[in-house]
């Protein structure tokens, strides 16, 4: 599945079957790329959001999946293209999420304005992966990506959607989330009706 083009002409095949592949998703009117299978795992559906104690305006609310509590992030107000976090099920319609893994475990969603597709560029620079400060990333550079149709998409890092900090402060809102939940729950349990 050729979706990239390379710059040089030399080894072109060779580096498209061996290149990691990238989801290709559009938020506004700009295309992004993060690595497929590393960071990303599975595109999905938005499921029913739940409110978390106290709502950013870049979270859209959170789900259970499995024994997991995920945070939805939308990543158009992280990427400055709304001011507020969608919310409303009509707004979340036809959004997809993806749902990402984080450095050191745990788990994320994104919220995107569309799902385009996963590409294998020809060529992969150890900047492209979340394995540290390396290549253009270390530079500050935008890694743009070639697409087959001519189009461009821009390489974003998880380090640059979700700080070390901004992940701290969500795990501690989540905790106080869980927290309300699990007080809901004992006062809903008091309130039944026993035989």
């Amino acid at each position: 599945m050729d979706h990239a083009r390379t710059h040089n002409g030399s080894g072109q095949e060779h580096a498209r079957a061996n290149a990691a592949p990238v989801m290709i998703f559009r938020v506004g009117a700009r295309q992004y790329g993060l690595p497929a299978g590393l960071v990303v795992r599975e595109c999905m559906p938005v499921p029913e959001l739940l409110p978390m104690a106290v709502m950013p305006p870049h979270v859209s609310g959170w789900f259970r999946l499995g024994a997991a509590m995920v945070v939805v992030l939308d990543l158009g107000v992280l990427l400055g293209e709304r001011t507020q976090a969608l919310s409303q099920p009509v707004d979340l319609l036809y959004r997809p999420l993806l749902l990402c893994g984080l450095p050191g475990g745990g788990q994320v969603a994104l919220l995107v304005d569309m799902a385009c597709e996963v590409a294998h560029p020809a060529t992969v620079s150890p900047g492209m992966l979340d394995g540290g400060p390396q290549g253009a990333h270390a530079t500050g550079q935008e890694l743009e990506l070639e697409l087959k149709d001519g189009s461009i998409a821009f390489m974003l890092h998880m380090s640059d959607i979700l700080s070390r900090d901004e992940r701290m402060r969500l795990d501690d809102l989540m905790e106080r989330t869980r927290a309300r939940a699990a007080l809901w729950a004992a006062d809903e349990g008091e309130g039944e009706c026993r035989p």
